[in-house]
């Protein structure tokens, strides 16, 4: 079964200008990895129209899941839904349906009032976007796209309603912790990464004295057998006493 993939594109200006940071694009990394998924990229772009059209553009082809972050709003910066058409070819639609869950939503926090057409704007979406997880406050997908708040909390919210329809079978990994340098195992590293073509194998020193080894190596694929024989050939290879731990595969 081939490994989904995933493209990340979080919008605000707020995010490249340091004044908001971006809480959304580690946590995706994670998120995705647990649930099998190979994130390709996050991409950080302005509340501009034509940036965000290019980027999800280009996204949308490279990825079989595209989510963006943020600009779904009701004010004058909140551009990533008709960028979002753009992209896709597709006008832009008022949904019923978001109609009535942006008035019940209103209703309920402003004492029965009708929520002003600010607010109704963000029911307009690409042309048969579908609107899935909790009807009361969907997650909005068009083709491959999954348009998602900006705000931490329900990103994650949204993000998780349709998380069941990402699963894949997970990554396996193997860690080994080393106290060698980098620069003396490395012939050892190419070989392994030679011999298991089919593996990733990372490399990843510390200069600093908060942790216990120099270098941090990592060995990942789904089939949790051709990891450990990586393990194994990996160990065989390295310098003798080098080899603080191991952990994994798992």
């Amino acid at each position: 079964m081939p490994t989904p993939t995933a493209v990340l594109v979080v919008v605000g200006n707020e995010v490249l200008s340091a004044k908001v940071p971006d809480e959304n694009g580690p946590w995706a990394a994670r998120r995705l990895r647990d649930l099998g998924v190979r994130l390709l990229a996050i991409h950080t772009v302005l509340d501009r129209v034509d940036d965000i059209v290019a980027t999800v553009d280009r996204a949308r082809r490279a990825a079989d899941w595209v989510f963006t972050s943020g600009g779904v709003g009701p004010t004058h910066d909140d551009v990533t839904v008709a960028a979002v058409a753009r992209a896709l070819g597709r006008p832009v639609e008022r949904s019923p349906a978001l109609v009535r869950a942006i008035r019940e939503i209103h209703r309920a926090h402003h004492g029965g009032a009708e929520p002003p057409e600010a607010a109704l704007r963000m029911a307009d979406v690409p042309e048969g976007t579908r609107l899935l997880g909790d009807e009361g406050y969907p997650t909005l997908v068009a083709a491959n796209v999954v348009m998602l708040p900006g705000v931490p909390q329900f990103f994650r919210y949204q993000f998780d309603r349709i998380a069941h329809l990402l699963e894949a079978p997970p990554f396996r990994l193997a860690c080994a912790y080393l106290s060698a340098e980098e620069g003396s195992i490395a012939s050892a590293l190419d070989g392994v990464a030679r011999a298991h073509a089919g593996v990733e194998i990372g490399s990843y020193p510390r200069f600093d004295e908060a942790a216990d080894y120099r270098v941090l190596v990592t060995i990942e694929a789904k089939d949790a057998a051709r990891v450990a024989a990586a393990l194994e050939d990996l160990l065989g290879a390295l310098p003798a006493g080098s080899v603080i731990r191991t952990e994994g595969p798992g």
